[in-house]
């Protein structure tokens, strides 16, 4: 079986990868021109790569019609919230117009892959306590360019589903991380941070923002298991919630990583890591995909943080 991943040299698209490799797929990937393909390394050579960005209808048509896949994995975005509000245009251009591109690119092919729409959990927004965890008819209410370009991305893909017989799969993941994931990210920032101390590279101080805030942690490698067995054996048209179940205050995380140092490093609060407004509480309910598909996290969140430490620390030793 062909598959075809968009993103594939981001965090969760390598991940993704190297799963499906293991389970003797054919593995293509799309990234844009001048990405890092560093999270690659352990099977650039057995992929199929096209740097092309997805705003280039004419190359991107070329590199879906040479890979002919039987499934296709639309990972790609702008994926960080901050980043959406400092590039609302690129982001809305490229997490909405450049979906639709890759659908089109889809229309002449021999066949229509099954097509996994990857949207996110930041298109509930801020839901009030007591109706968690969030279940997937929780009324949709972006509150970012980056979440109402996901949103949309589940209509334009419904559209296609229903106007044109796309066969589409919805998931939308809740915070997921592990090693190769950005430090602009929460877990994998306080992961680097240790790991530089632990090197001598930067003083013992580890720089924070509300750790009381409380999320939904699930690891990469159970969330892109999860992307998998939706195209194999979800329905249609479903949305699918990818989540621990579980709420993990920032503070217990930050707990687990110095327990996994031997340093003595203080913890300090940066107003510049600070949000306004932010949400004290978000985590899902996965009771739909678990039942209908089979899928249910493996992965302990202490193991997720020591490999993800690890990584970092393989990182600042080879600088």
């Amino acid at each position: 079986m062909r598959a075809l991943i968009t993103g594939i040299a981001g965090f969760a698209g390598s991940h993704l990868a190297e799963l499906l490799l293991d389970r003797r797929y054919e593995v293509s990937g799309i990234d844009y021109p001048g990405a890092s393909l560093r999270n690659l390394t352990s099977c650039l050579d057995k992929v199929k790569l096209y740097q092309v960005d997805l705003n280039n209808f004419p190359l991107l048509t070329e590199a879906v019609s040479d890979c002919q896949p039987d499934f296709l994995f639309h990972l790609a975005a702008i994926t960080s919230v901050q980043d959406s509000w400092e590039n609302r245009e690129l982001t809305l251009r490229t997490n909405i117009i450049g979906t639709m591109n890759l659908m089109e690119a889809c229309r002449h092919l021999a066949h229509l892959p099954r097509i996994l729409l990857v949207s996110s959990s930041q298109v509930y927004g801020a839901v009030e306590e007591e109706k968690q965890p969030i279940t997937e008819e929780t009324p949709l209410q972006p509150r970012s360019p980056y979440a109402v370009s996901k949103a949309a991305l589940e209509l334009l893909g419904l559209q296609y589903l229903h106007s044109e017989n796309y066969p589409v799969y919805l998931v939308r993941p809740f915070n997921h991380t592990g090693p190769r994931q950005s430090d602009s990210f929460v877990c994998s920032s306080f992961a680097q941070q240790i790991s530089e101390v632990d090197r001598g590279l930067r003083e013992p101080v580890l720089r924070v923002g509300d750790l009381s805030v409380r999320r939904d942690f699930s690891d990469v490698r159970d969330i892109v298991r999860g992307y998998l067995m939706v195209v194999e054996k979800g329905k249609v048209g479903r949305v699918y919630n990818l989540c621990s179940g579980k709420a993990y205050s920032i503070q217990s995380v930050v707990k687990i990583l110095l327990s996994l140092s031997s340093a003595k490093i203080k913890v300090l609060q940066d107003p510049s890591r600070l949000r306004v407004a932010e949400t004290p509480l978000c985590y899902g309910d996965h009771s739909r995909v678990r039942r209908e598909v089979g899928w249910e996290p493996t992965i302990p969140l202490t193991r997720t943080l020591e490999d993800t430490l690890n990584y970092w620390r393989d990182r600042a030793a080879n600088s």
